[in-house]
Formats: C-alpha cells, structure tokens, sequence
C-alpha cells in the first residue's frame, strides 16, 4: 500500500486500516514475534526474582543491566519490524535481535523523556505535547541512521501542526488494545501489531510531507 506525501497531515482511519491490512495477512507472524517478547518478558521477571538485590547487589545490577540492553535491543528490533513492513519488505524473526543503532537509540530515549518529564513538571498540558511531538524520535534514529539531538528535532519538526490529530490517534489506538484486551487477551496478538504498524504508517506519512514542503 503506497503511501501519498501530497495530503495534508494524517488520516487516523487510514493509519487504522493500514495496520490492520498489514496484520492480517501477517498474522502468523506477529504471533511469533510476540510469542518470542512474552518469553523475554517472562524469564526477566523470573531472573528479577531470583536474584535478592540486598544481599546480591552486584549480581542484582549486572542482570539488571543485560535484562535492559535485551528490552532496548528488542524495541529497536519492533521499529525495524515495522519499518519494513511498510516498505514493502518481508521482516525476520532475527530483525527482533538488531542492536546496531542501540547507544543513539538509548540517548534519544533518554533526552525525549527528560524533556517530556520537564514537561510535566511545569505543567500537564506541556508534558503531553512533549510527549506527542517528541515520540518519533526512536523512530529516526533506526530508520534514518540520524544522531540523537537530530532525530529529536526531525521529531519535533515533522509533527507541526498535529499536535491534536496525534493526541486522538493516540487514544483511538489505547482503545483499540483495551478491546483485545477485553477479548480474553488473544486479541492482543492483533490490536498490538495494528496499532504498531499504524504508528509507522502515520510517522512515514508526516516524514514524506515535511519532506515534500
């Protein structure tokens, strides 16, 4: 599905539908992948339960530290996922594991969510608008190789103007996985890839239209 830099901002029904689209026909393969992050998830909280951080301190931090560069390495794996999907590519399950981009990934986190944190401090509303206008910053820095202060402004730049298009979009798709949560969980196996495809489709709408202008 080709997606147009010639119209203004973004439609969420479009995004929705895009992601949709996407899983469906790669259903069977979203189930993996996200069969293989419950895994990760599980033996972490096991491992963490294991390990008593007050009489083991040090062995506490280490497994602390690898549990966080996996996670790190497996969000940077999900963005790539995505990013390929909608460039027309067929994804891996060996793409979950890509940890070339991860230190900038890391410090693009980092800044985003000290500037969004500063946000909320001030005031509410300054948090949120951080927080929406700030969070395709990951994003630019797996699909465009940009440093991490450059990806932050790409972010901040390429989302002008739909500071309130992304506000609802974002609660659409929270509605959306609280119904597959609704439905005995299994739904998850489809509401998590739509709304994580549709987030992709919408950052590549508004990168081609600032692109474009």
């Amino acid at each position: 599905m080709a997606i147009s830099s010639t119209t203004p901002h973004f439609s969420k029904k479009e995004a929705i539908k895009f992601g949709f689209e996407l899983t469906k026909k790669n259903l069977l393969f979203f189930i993996g992948v996200f069969i293989i992050v419950a895994v990760f998830s599980i033996l972490s909280s096991s491992l963490k339960s294991i390990v008593n951080p007050q009489k083991e301190p040090l062995l506490y931090f280490v497994l602390y530290f690898v549990l966080f560069v996996i996670n790190l390495v497996i969000g940077i794996g999900l963005t790539k996922i995505a990013l390929e999907f909608i460039d027309g590519k067929k994804p891996k399950f060996s793409d979950l594991l890509s940890y070339k981009p991860a230190i900038k990934y890391f410090v693009a986190s980092l800044i985003q969510g000290i500037i969004t944190v500063i946000g909320f401090i001030l005031l509410i509303i300054p948090g949120v608008i951080f927080s929406l206008r700030l969070y395709y910053s990951c994003y630019l820095i797996v699909d465009k190789d940009l440093s991490p202060v450059e990806a932050v402004k790409t972010s901040w730049k390429i989302t002008r103007g739909n500071t309130w298009n992304l506000f609802f979009f974002g609660v659409l798709v929270g509605l959306i996985n609280i119904l597959g949560l609704l439905c005995l969980v299994v739904g998850l196996f489809v509401t998590v890839p739509l709304t994580m495809l549709a987030s992709v489709y919408v950052y590549r709408k508004l990168l081609l239209q600032s692109e474009a202008a």
